[in-house]
């Protein structure tokens, strides 16, 4: 507790008269007070009530709060093959960038645009390395983000596959929000960055009606759209993911012999389900409709 002090003043005094006689003495007994010693008492405890531990604890409270620590975690099934698919060079090469902890670059997508611009965020970039060992047959990777509290909630996620051979990914975890981890399913395969340079982009979980679509995640709804919808043109590459389909129009080989040629299932006159179109060239000996067959490199869409 304070105890109040008086301070003694060359300056005016005003005498402060006491109700009552002071221990001994003159009834109408006075105590010189200066005037100045009741703004400095006052200032005094202005300065007494306040407490710098608050501010501190505010610009603490502040600085912690600018990102939040995120874990994701990258679920990956071997391909399959067994003994096989670990030889050759590519294989040795995969290993050095799992060595380097570049195996997969992941990139963070906001769900909304800068409402400041109108333009999308940038995302925010990270290596996941593998983990030591297989746990219940797949392998994880881990990655680690500094997210602001103020990027707000993500929406989907880049992928780029720095190995030489394609990857089947699972899932993807972001755990460390404050309102619950991200879970983004893929259960697709990713080719190789040197095979297929576009980075494939996987979304949450979060469902939207299409009229609820966060404005963020539109261009990149509308963009997938058309990759698996395609132009119809062109020959299919291994690592398209197009949803094309063309009559069976490959079945016969005329180009070897014209006793080889067969009928085109598919159509009016021959009914039949579709296959891929694979967009292959035609037969060289006349018959439009006929394409060469390569039992080589079948179309399947992955």
């Amino acid at each position: 507790m304070l105890k109040p002090q008086l301070h003694l003043s060359n300056s005016t005094k005003v005498p402060f008269l006491l109700h009552k006689p002071f221990i001994h003495g003159n009834f109408n007994a006075s105590l010189p007070i200066s005037m100045h010693s009741f703004c400095r008492k006052n200032k005094h405890i202005v300065r007494v009530g306040f407490n710098p531990n608050n501010i501190k604890v505010q610009a603490v409270a502040s600085s912690t709060e600018k990102s939040v620590s995120v874990k994701a975690i990258v679920t990956v099934k071997p391909t399959v093959g067994g003994f096989l698919t670990n030889l050759g060079i590519d294989r040795g090469l995969d290993d050095v960038q799992d060595l380097l902890g570049k195996t997969l670059l992941l990139e963070l997508v906001q769900a909304e645009l800068d409402p400041k611009t109108g333009l999308e965020k940038d995302t925010i970039k990270g290596y996941a390395h593998r983990t030591k060992g297989k746990e219940n047959g797949v392998v994880k990777y881990e990655s680690s983000f500094e997210v602001p509290v103020d990027f707000g909630e993500i929406g989907a996620v880049y992928v780029e596959n720095e190995h030489h051979n394609e990857m089947y990914l699972q899932d993807i975890i972001l755990d460390g929000f404050s309102n619950g981890p991200v879970y983004v399913n893929c259960n697709s395969w990713v080719h190789s960055k040197y095979e297929n340079p576009q980075k494939r982009v996987f979304f949450s979980n979060k469902s939207y009606l299409p009229s609820q679509t966060p404005s963020g995640l539109c261009r990149l709804r509308e963009t997938e759209l058309e990759i698996l919808r395609g132009n119809g043109q062109g020959e299919r590459k291994s690592f398209e993911r197009i949803y094309d389909y063309d009559v069976y129009n490959d079945i016969g080989n005329p180009d070897s012999s014209v006793d080889l040629k067969r009928p085109v299932l598919g159509g009016k006159e021959r009914p039949y389900p579709r296959r891929c179109r694979t967009g292959r060239p035609r037969c060289k000996t006349g018959f439009g409709k006929c394409q060469k067959r390569d039992l080589r490199d079948l179309a399947i869409t992955k």
